[in-house]
């Protein structure tokens, strides 16, 4: 499996926070294929041909809040990104705090999405990504404020913005040294008021149709899908607990290529426009 050197602000790991354990960790086994152990109480690893691609943290018995997936961003000082949130108009839910991996603490934009920052322990700082079984992109769906949460980031992160705006529908692609590895786009009355832009990892799989119905095996949900975007045939679910996630369809990692290649000449139709 191919990895890359991840830089500082870019989207590093994944998180989901489950109050079944045991049926999440059956269910992302049989969906995505992954190794699932045991990392610390509370707490397991999941694999993709070996390498850590994303983990699942149990919810305690008294929470209120559902099962969802939290995306961590890389950061070289998470005591800065934490402070530097709150200079931005964000919100602070947990400070940094040690895990298996490192620190990471729990935060919210300055527009309501919840995100996570993430200083890794060790020098390594190499995710994968791309291809069945680890994530393909990541995006948020800003509901509310679209030009604060663009800015709320380009200012935490240094991110190099590019605006793909047109014919009424606007999108952000996001990067580091002009490469983009995520988006945002403008959900502004699409969603019910109440509800708080999000961030959202796709994750790959090799054939979306057969996973459709495996997912419903598993007694997942089929939210939407499977549809064409640009990005591929993609599959929006509920998974056995109720935590929503986007799949997309991905071929098997070719000898070469640029990991940006699939991202130029988005249509942005598929978001509204």
């Amino acid at each position: 499996m191919p990895a890359f050197m991840a830089q500082d602000g870019m989207p590093f790991w994944i998180d989901l926070t489950t109050s079944e354990m045991r049926k999440t960790a059956h269910f992302y086994s049989e969906i995505l294929g992954w190794d699932v152990e045991e990392a610390a109480p509370g707490y397991r690893l999941a694999r993709a041909q070996g390498l850590p691609v994303a983990g699942f943290i149990e919810q305690p018995e008294d929470a209120t809040q559902p099962d969802t997936w939290i995306t961590y961003f890389l950061t070289g000082d998470i005591d800065a990104t934490v402070a530097r949130t709150r200079e931005l108009g964000g919100t602070v839910l947990t400070e940094p705090f040690d895990v298996h991996l490192g620190q990471v603490a729990i935060l919210v934009d300055s527009a309501g999405a919840m995100f996570g920052a993430i200083e890794p322990s060790g020098e390594e700082r190499f995710v994968s990504g791309g291809e069945p079984g680890t994530a393909v992109w990541h995006e948020l769906t800003a509901t509310g404020d679209y030009d604060r949460a663009v800015d709320f980031y380009t200012e935490l992160f240094g991110w190099t913005v590019r605006r793909l705006d047109e014919d009424g529908a606007r999108y952000t692609l996001i990067g580091v040294d002009g490469s983009p590895f995520a988006g945002i786009w403008d959900a502004e009355g699409r969603f019910p008021p109440q509800i708080p832009g999000f961030w959202q990892t796709y994750l790959g799989v090799r054939d979306i149709a057969a996973t459709a119905e495996k997912v419903t095996e598993l007694g997942g949900e089929i939210i939407r899908g499977p549809f064409e975007a640009e990005f591929g045939t993609m599959l929006i679910i509920a998974d056995s607990t109720g935590a929503t996630l986007t799949l997309c369809e991905a071929d098997e990692p070719a000898e070469e290529g640029n990991e940006a290649d699939p991202l130029e000449g988005i249509d942005l139709s598929q978001f509204g426009g």
